[in-house]
């Protein structure tokens, strides 16, 4: 390695270390200057007159005349309203926002209500707003409910062990299978039903032996014993064909077949060929997945939307694109406490069988909503229905086809109504609103003296119909309210401490920024001569900023002239910065940063 390149080593060396050391001082520095300018824009600063403006005598003499000098556009900050400059592009120095422009009430010839802000046609564009005329009508509301299919559990049958004995064979072997109703399912060998064969056939045998006018007493209980007999292999699942065979003497051999009660899928399979099973002990379950439930889950905000016989559709991933429907069944009476719903039940008819229980379904109910809630209709007047199978419809009393349940009037199930004695609501844009957590208030438009004028009004609102809301009070039909640009109305409401949504009362915004025990706020703005010493500050930082970056580069390109060149630029630049325009507290900040 020769001497000139183990020279250049130590120096790019030193030249790191000089960066590494001086470079957090350099930023530390310029983030203070930026925050203390922040802080100073946000101290209140009450406006002053220039010194040259009392020695101007031509001032004066405007004045005396009666010309007034025009007046400058300040713009403000929605979030800090204390910041007035007079640059529309500059952004505040406190949060980087955009600057929104402030209207000059003073410059308005008819005075505006306290309660009120007056905006011209021209600012209201600007600032997009955009009003709507409040009116009555009968919205539609959506109600999204999130459930799953499931299987009738009135369309299901269970087939137990009657008497206990071993299943010797089994026609219905894996779960799926389709059945029909009277179809064999199994075999079983029971002693206990062998027995109960030739009770049978003795107490036959003796009830054939009596006169046809034997009444005593060994005859009565003759043909008691017989009854008996009878009733019981008539439990133990026998048919009467079965039983009427046994009775005869025809020969039953030793097994007893188990035929299916209904028609459908089994479902689920408990038992294998060879096993023993006891009194009561599950064999096979059997569904009839042409009628389907889906339950669903709502809230309670929704429940007062939702009716019995009410048609809902409902979509499934299995099948995208296509809309499904039914009819609710049941609405659960009670909330769970956990999750603070409640369970709602549609009856569907599968006879397709596209639809498979477990199946995610997204269900939507829509109701037309009066003044007083959903209107129902009244084309079940006078009709008769099955509780819960609302499908099953008739014009005169009786059961239910399905369930064997007795039909009830639909008027019982709350299911008629008249819909010629509602009354529409009073709706307004949903977007109008502005909630609070606790309030909700919109902004009405008046016709002013000099323009339009708008107003917070706090509201009563009831459910949500889509786009619209239905309000219950502090609105009346026809009056205006401001459905796109509320919050920048609502802004400017707060800048002039007039009544807004979080100010209901009027009154100084929620205080900004406080400083040593300095509370920012609109009573205090910024006056035009202290932004303009803090804009003069801001600007002799720029030289600051490029020696930085050059330093930065020329570090990064191993240029250990250049870096040299930048730091001398840097150390000027920070000798030259112009504090003049900072209060007393903000330049000694500067002062120790540097």
């Amino acid at each position: 390695m020769t001497k000139t390149t183990r020279r250049f080593d130590r120096a790019r060396r030193a030249a790191q270390w000089l960066w590494a050391h001086t470079s957090a001082g350099v930023a530390l520095a310029l983030i203070v200057a930026a925050f203390w300018m922040g802080a100073s824009v946000g101290r209140r600063s009450a406006p002053t007159t220039p010194a040259g403006d009392a020695a101007d005598p031509s001032a004066h003499g405007h004045e005396a005349a009666g010309v007034e000098a025009p007046r400058p556009q300040f713009y403000t900050c929605s979030m800090h309203p204390q910041v007035r400059l007079t640059d529309p592009d500059a952004k505040c120095p406190i949060c980087h926002m955009d600057l929104i422009p402030v209207a000059d009430a003073a410059a308005s010839a008819a005075p505006t209500d306290a309660g009120r802000l007056a905006l011209s046609d021209e600012s209201a564009a600007i600032a997009g707003v955009e009003t709507t005329p409040v009116r009555r009508a009968f919205p539609e509301a959506e109600v999204r409910l999130y459930g799953e299919v499931t299987e009738d559990q009135t369309a299901v049958a269970r087939l137990t062990a009657y008497f206990p004995g071993r299943i010797d064979r089994l026609f219905v072997n894996y779960v799926g299978v389709p059945v029909k109703t009277g179809e064999h399912v199994a075999e079983l060998y029971s002693p206990e039903l062998l027995a109960a064969f030739e009770e049978l056939r003795q107490a036959a045998a003796a009830a054939r032996g009596l006169g046809e006018a034997d009444l005593s007493l060994v005859g009565r209980a003759t043909l008691d014993t017989l009854q008996a007999a009878r009733d019981r292999l008539r439990l133990f699942g026998l048919t009467e064909a079965q039983i009427a065979d046994a009775e005869r003497g025809a020969d039953t051999g030793d097994r007893l077949t188990v035929y299916a009660p209904i028609g459908g899928i089994v479902t689920s399979l408990a038992v294998r060929e060879g096993d023993y099973v006891d009194t009561g002990e599950p064999l096979a379950t059997i569904a009839d997945l042409t009628r389907l439930w889906v339950d669903l889950r709502a809230f309670e905000s929704q429940l007062p939307l939702l009716r019995w016989g009410q048609r809902v559709s409902f979509t499934v991933e299995a099948h995208p694109g296509e809309t499904f429907t039914g009819l609710i069944s049941f609405i659960e009476p009670m909330v769970d406490l956990r999750t603070r719903t409640a369970a709602v039940r549609i009856a569907v008819d599968n006879t397709d069988g596209r639809l498979k229980p477990g199946m995610f379904a997204s269900a939507v109910a829509r109701v037309r909503l009066s003044e007083t809630g959903p209107v129902i209709g009244d084309e079940l007047a006078g009709r008769w229905v099955c509780p819960m199978h609302p499908t099953v419809v008739e014009d005169a009393a009786g059961v239910c086809g399905l369930c064997g349940m007795d039909l009830v009037s639909a008027e019982s199930l709350g299911a008629v109504g008249d819909p010629s004695s509602a009354a529409p609501a009073l709706v307004a844009p949903r977007s109008a609103v502005l909630f609070t957590g606790t309030r909700s208030v919109v902004y009405v438009r008046h016709d002013g003296a000099a323009g339009p004028e708008y107003e917070a009004r706090e509201v009563v609102l009831g459910p949500r119909a889509g786009d619209l809301q239905i309000v219950r009070a502090g609105l009346r039909e026809g009056e205006s309210v401001v459905s796109a640009g509320a919050f920048r109305i609502d802004s400017a409401m707060q800048i002039q401490a007039k009544p807004s949504m979080m100010s209901p009362e009027g009154g100084a915004p929620p205080p900004g920024h406080a400083h040593h025990g300095q509370t920012t706020g609109a009573a205090a703005p910024l006056a035009p001569n202290a932004a303009g010493a803090r804009s003069g500050f801001a600007e002799s930082l720029a030289p600051v900023f490029d020696a930085y970056f050059a330093m930065q580069e020329a570090l990064a390109a191993d240029d250990l002239h250049g870096f040299h060149v930048a730091a001398d630029r840097l150390r000027t630049a920070l000798a030259g910065v112009d504090g003049a325009g900072l209060d007393a507290e903000s330049r000694d900040g500067w002062n120790d940063a540097r």
